[in-house]
């Protein structure tokens, strides 16, 4: 698949003023780009990949400021994501997009981390709770990116974020550049590591039992201490999403 882009980085807390909007029109590429696009997704079929070739929001316009983030998006398909991301591509026709992040710390003051399974984009990789946008965040035009991480913590590890039992509070943290754009934000649990265990294990049996396969091979509980996130940063030597390693820092003030 290749070895994908070296990001620059860039993070910073996100703004009051969020608004992120859908074009109605979708996202143009010329036909010779489309073609590369089809063989490099039937290439991937040939070879075993079962992704699903569903749509994707791209980024297509982006006004910042030190309040305010406006953001425009139009629809493409996650083939496009995947070859753009991979492949080198001209600037105009590149698919960015933006992600809801879960920075999840347990009442224990544990950082939460899901190891992704070998049947995903990026088999292996560590990561926060995270996914893109799906049709049912969109309103007329408006995208909810709170109803993302919801879905997407929910289909993770189980968690629904409106549990108060379970959820103490969830708040906007961090946004991050790195070609594409995260919005983080820190959810704090209103239960320990140990339980959060018990929870996840009856999840994984039961989506099991329904024939899914969890996203996650694995969830990795990280001590949120300076000396126990370094070691990890040091001797931890499995793929990592490309911003984890500077949120935990940021998060922890590490420099």
């Amino acid at each position: 698949m290749g070895c994908g882009k070296i990001p620059m980085i860039k993070i910073k807390s996100i703004p009051t003023d969020v608004r992120i909007t859908v074009s109605p029109e979708p996202m143009y590429l010329p036909h010779s780009l489309h073609e590369s696009i089809n063989l490099y997704w039937e290439s991937l079929k040939a070879s075993g990949k079962t992704f699903h070739r569903g749509t994707v929001f791209s980024i297509k316009e982006m006004i910042e400021a030190r309040d305010k983030l406006h953001i425009t998006l139009q629809k493409t398909d996650y083939a496009h994501f995947l070859y753009s991301k991979y492949n080198k591509i001209p600037i105009d026709y590149e698919c960015r997009v933006i992600v809801a992040n879960g920075l999840i710390l347990t009442k224990d003051n544990y950082i939460v981390l899901g190891e992704m399974n070998s049947r995903t984009a990026s088999p292996g990789r560590l990561q926060f709770i995270a996914g893109g946008i799906d049709e049912s965040d969109i309103n007329q035009q408006s995208v909810n990116m709170f109803k993302s991480l919801i879905r997407e913590t929910k289909e993770e590890i189980g968690v629904d974020l409106t549990n108060f039992n379970l959820v103490e509070k969830v708040k906007p943290r961090y946004i991050v550049h790195w070609g594409s754009v995260a919005l983080v934000y820190l959810i704090q649990l209103a239960i320990d590591r140990l339980e959060l265990q018990s929870r996840y294990k009856q999840f994984e049996i039961a989506l099991k039992k329904a024939g899914v396969e969890p996203e996650f091979s694995s969830i990795i509980l990280l001590s949120a201490d300076c000396e126990s996130i370094s070691n990890f940063l040091k001797y931890d030597n499995r793929p990592r999403l490309d911003f984890l390693s500077d949120v935990l820092k940021k998060e922890l003030n590490m420099g």
